[in-house]
């Protein structure tokens, strides 16, 4: 595939970023978690987006 993807985070929102094989960046997704202090569920939500994001890629790759 050639896409990469990259996190971010600033205060309590969490972002998806993918980028493509030629430099470019394209913002997925922006989320509101909740103000915790909970950094392994930000971090257990994130993996979960990332995962759901990159099949359902494949899968609209694959039509």
């Amino acid at each position: 595939m050639g896409l990469r993807f990259k996190s971010f985070r600033r205060g309590n929102i969490i972002g998806l970023t993918m980028i493509y094989p030629d430099g470019r960046c394209c913002n997925v997704m922006f989320a509101e978690v909740p103000v915790d202090g909970d950094w392994r569920a930000d971090v257990d939500f994130y993996d979960e987006i990332e995962q759901a994001y990159k099949k359902r890629l494949r899968r609209a790759l694959q039509n």
